[in-house]
């Protein structure tokens, strides 16, 4: 079973079915703890306890058990389509920026979708991991970010969130084009005090490339 693909759909179906953990655990007499690292990915369910699982969100267990793509919602028979997108293993650091080795060979996630709306099967779409606080605000440590890469300095507004990539380190962090002074700022958004901006001049941003705006994340309750 495919861990990151079970995650993501367990969250997915537990944010359809509008159940919290604790309502979960409720529902299957599973403890909260091992659900808890269910979503973590700290360990996989075993198959009994897929089965009570998909009992109690009324899903397909084999699409729990990612062998199926039809989620089959048995109250009213609907299926939903999936994709599979690119996922970068790697956290991307929401505060100082950290190191992310190349990789050509991404990893492969799927999402429904019905999440992903409009960005449905594009093939520009990336996920990602967030870790750090500086950008707590808006999008927690933990969160996964959904990004629409193939976004140039010139197609971004101010106050979108974006994932940069200076020197090969990369951040995520609000944008701000500030024309008066010439200068891009990348402004964190979190409830410490103690993250700054990042600030380059037009004349001196060699290096500095946008890896992708967020057009979504989730949050593993």
């Amino acid at each position: 079973m495919d861990k990151q693909l079970f995650i993501s759909r367990l969250n997915y179906a537990m944010k359809m079915k509008k159940i919290t953990q604790y309502s979960l655990s409720k529902r299957t007499g599973i403890n909260k703890g091992s659900l808890s690292s269910y979503l973590s990915g700290k360990y996989l369910p075993k198959q009994d306890k897929i089965q009570i699982i998909s009992k109690a969100l009324n899903i397909n267990p084999e699409w729990l058990m990612c062998n199926s793509n039809v989620i089959e919602y048995h109250n009213d028979n609907t299926n939903c389509s999936t994709n599979r997108y690119s996922y970068v293993e790697n956290s991307v650091s929401a505060g100082i920026p950290d190191i992310i080795e190349a990789n050509s060979y991404l990893e492969k996630i799927e999402l429904p979708d019905i999440f992903l709306g409009r960005y449905a099967g594009r093939k520009d779409i990336i996920v990602m991991k967030v870790n750090g606080d500086s950008m707590n605000r808006v999008i927690p440590d933990g969160s996964f970010i959904i990004l629409l890469t193939n976004i140039s300095l010139n197609n971004l507004s101010d106050h979108d969130i974006v994932v940069f990539n200076y020197e090969y380190n990369y951040s995520m962090k609000r944008f701000i084009n500030n024309k008066k002074d010439r200068k891009y700022i990348f402004r964190p958004d979190s409830f410490e005090t103690c993250f700054e901006d990042i600030i380059f001049d037009y004349d001196n941003c060699d290096g500095l490339t946008i890896i992708g705006k967020v057009i979504m994340y989730n949050v593993l309750l």
